[in-house]
């Protein structure tokens, strides 16, 4: 499900050779378009640190082995922050700022049809997939029985999603991902941002990169499926600073959220079943179906409340 990064140590440095997923990159168009995607980051004067892709002696980006792709870039040092607090949000709002002004200006193009940016038809599909899986089994296990239980209380929600009103707000191929793992901080200071393969495969307002911040990084200290409304209404406005958004466009944002903690408890029980090792250590972390099925029907819940917020 995700890439494979091998750290090589040289006499000219360290770099990281990547072997890309292919769940990301479909097609070899996917890959030349990521890498051109950073190459116009770098251009436009992104003032952060990225991946940028070093050509082989034959001057390709890539090379194919044995059908996987791969590339390599200079490696980013630094360090990940696990927990962001205040100052550090800030800072992260001023980045996807910046990057929110670069996208918008440029005329890249995945050549992806617009999206569904709840991703509504493709999370029920899952979910209706594994119910119908489980079901015809004879003996139910404790983490089936759970997502039986969890998804019959989501099912609602997802179909419950408006369209998304495409006509009045722009949809770009944005990273989708800007959480605390894919940042690089040195000294206090934000330095770099990692994993933009997400750019390839869709297209989504602006927007959702900053619900999925709020969703992953604005989290209650003490209740963990909680959204800590004042941090999340503290970095929408270090945000909207350098990058204003329509009311219609921060209205979004709780459905958003909703909609990513719903993918977000499909892939934690797909890794139930496909990575026990990782599921196990996530659970443990306090991350699982039931934490994202929470999480999920909180955002909902109080999706009123936290627009009101939002929107003051």
């Amino acid at each position: 499900m995700v890439n494979r990064n091998f750290i090589l140590r040289t006499p000219q440095g360290k770099f990281v050779l990547r072997q890309v997923s292919q769940t990301h990159h479909k097609t070899l168009h996917d890959l030349e378009f990521e890498l051109e995607y950073l190459d116009y980051l770098k251009r436009a004067g992104f003032p952060y640190s990225i991946p940028s892709a070093i050509a082989t002696t034959k001057g390709s980006l890539f090379e194919t082995v044995h059908g996987h792709y791969y590339w390599l870039y200079k490696f980013l040092k630094g360090f990940v922050v696990g927990k962001l607090d205040e100052p550090h949000l800030a800072q992260l709002a001023e980045m996807m700022a910046a990057y929110h002004l670069l996208i918008e200006r440029s005329n890249l193009n995945n050549g992806k049809p617009a999206s569904d940016s709840y991703d509504r038809a493709a999370t029920l599909k899952e979910i209706e997939d594994y119910r119908a899986q489980i079901l015809q089994e004879s003996k139910v296990n404790h983490q089936e029985r759970i997502f039986l239980e969890e998804s019959a209380r989501l099912v609602p929600i997802l179909r419950g999603f408006g369209d998304m009103p495409h006509q009045d707000v722009r949809l770009y191929p944005i990273h989708r991902d800007l959480i605390s793992e894919n940042l690089i901080w040195k000294q206090g200071k934000l330095a770099g941002v990692i994993d933009f393969e997400h750019v390839s495969e869709s297209n989504h307002p602006i927007i959702k990169d900053v619900a999925v911040t709020m969703q992953y990084c604005c989290r209650d200290s003490k209740v963990m499926h909680q959204m800590n409304i004042d941090s999340a209404r503290q970095f929408l406005l270090s945000y909207t600073e350098s990058h204003p958004l329509s009311d219609g466009e921060i209205a979004l944002i709780p459905d958003l959220m909703t909609a990513g903690f719903l993918e977000d408890f499909v892939y934690a029980f797909w890794m139930v079943r496909n990575d026990p090792d990782r599921a196990k250590r996530s659970e443990e972390d306090g991350y699982g179906p039931p934490l994202f099925s929470k999480a999920a029907q909180w955002s909902h819940r109080n999706r009123k409340r936290i627009s009101q917020a939002l929107l003051k």
